[in-house]
């Protein structure tokens, strides 16, 4: 016999048949039938919870803050080190100005450098019964680490009972005030949308609207998307935070330790769970000044250079482009190049632009030589140069009317 599906099991608990089955040929249950068979399920699953629920409370150090909802804290002070970053603030207010978090960087950090008012970094993650998303995956942790002027305050909410979703939410919408700016890793494609979800399924209100959010996987992704194989977090906390995992239960094995609780009142697997959520938590605290060092230096942190000084441009900070373009001249291709051309030529500076066609042209390279042509035709006034490199461009309607049009000025 096949096995069943995690989300089949999972409606066995809820008292749902699995996906797919087929209709049976006995008559139907009556419907006392059906209700007795769905209370007796529930109450396997509810005296596991509650048998194993000490345990897992004293097993965590956890306190239950509502039936069926656990909640774990922890402080984490600023000297305190994740891999080769401090977990302090510093770096964070010059990292949310590079990465255009939506708000103004000198309100949102202060906080963290000890004012009084302003927004509060909240570092959000969840680990979910599933990856499909949709109305059959449960998020049944939500971890928050919240920074302020000592360090950060670690906040992990546990939903040990199915029937207990609604006090679950109401706890994770308490955490979620409107000064704070929310941080996460692919949060804005999967945890939001998932826990959003959730919230109007259980008939309550989504508090995410009311907050700013900054999803850090679209920074790395542009300052590495073209340089490593993968973005996964895993890979960012290896290469860019020296943080390597030791007995780290894969998220891919939550939903499995999730379900063996509620079914089995294991305990040791939910462990493992909340550890790899910790983690997570704190690679995004110790990312965020990290990425912003990227974005100010991307030569020395082998990110691409010119993604991160196309973005500062589409940001309105030319200068810090070219800057950047001019510093890794030498790790530039061919469009790398083409674009510190570019600017330079925008500023008027023609002899840098030349210098650079001409080295292209060297190279065969069709764009450089189109430029090139453009600037004697417009700048020199040397027509028969200009006519000479547009002979020397790909066969193409584009090299036809060019040249006609530079013979006829030559005649």
């Amino acid at each position: 016999m096949s096995q069943l599906s995690l989300k089949d099991r999972l409606g066995r608990l809820r008292g749902s048949p699995p996906a797919g089955a087929t209709a049976p040929t006995a008559p139907a249950p009556s419907l006392a039938a059906r209700l007795q068979r769905l209370t007796l399920g529930r109450a396997r699953v509810e005296t596991h919870s509650r048998s194993g629920g000490a345990a897992l409370v004293e097993a965590l150090g956890a306190v239950e803050v509502a039936p069926g909802v656990l909640r774990l804290e922890r402080q984490f002070g600023a000297r305190e080190r994740h891999g080769q970053v401090a977990l302090g603030p510093d770096g964070c207010a010059s990292a949310l100005a590079a990465l255009d978090h939506g708000g103004p960087a000198p309100r949102v950090l202060e906080p963290l450098s000890g004012a009084s008012l302003g927004r509060e970094l909240l570092c959000l993650d969840t680990e979910t019964s599933g990856l499909a998303g949709g109305t059959g995956t449960w998020a049944f942790v939500c971890g928050f680490l919240r920074g302020h002027a000592k360090g950060w305050t670690l906040r992990q909410y546990l939903l040990t009972r199915l029937d207990a979703e609604p006090a679950y939410l109401d706890a994770i919408a308490a955490e979620l005030q409107p000064r704070a700016l929310l941080i996460s890793y692919n949060g804005r494609a999967f945890d939001i949308p998932l826990l959003t979800t959730r919230f109007r399924l259980a008939g309550l209100r989504d508090p995410f609207p009311d907050v700013p959010h900054l999803d850090l996987l679209q920074p790395v992704r542009r300052a590495y998307g073209r340089v490593w194989a993968d973005c996964r977090l895993a890979s960012v906390e290896q290469r860019l935070l020296g943080f390597v995992r030791q007995d780290d239960l894969p998220g891919a094995a939550a939903p499995a330790a999730w379900l063996d609780w509620l079914r089995e009142g294991a305990v040791a697997p939910l462990a493992g769970v909340m550890r790899h959520n910790r983690w997570d938590l704190l690679s995004l605290a110790a990312l965020l000044p990290r990425l912003g060092a990227v974005f100010a230096d991307p030569l020395a942190h082998a990110a691409d250079i010119r993604a991160i000084a196309a973005y500062h441009q589409s940001r309105g900070r030319t200068e810090q482009a070219l800057d950047l373009l001019q510093s890794g001249r030498r790790r530039l291709t061919h469009a790398g190049l083409l674009e510190l051309a570019r600017l330079h030529r925008r500023r008027g500076d023609w002899e840098q632009a030349r210098a650079i066609w001409e080295e292209l042209d060297a190279a065969d390279d069709a764009t450089a030589r189109t430029e090139l042509a453009k600037y004697h035709e417009h700048r020199t006034r040397d027509l028969a140069r200009a006519l000479a490199l547009a002979r020397r461009l790909p066969p193409g309607p584009e090299r036809d009317r060019r040249c006609a049009r530079l013979g006829a000025k030559t005649r």
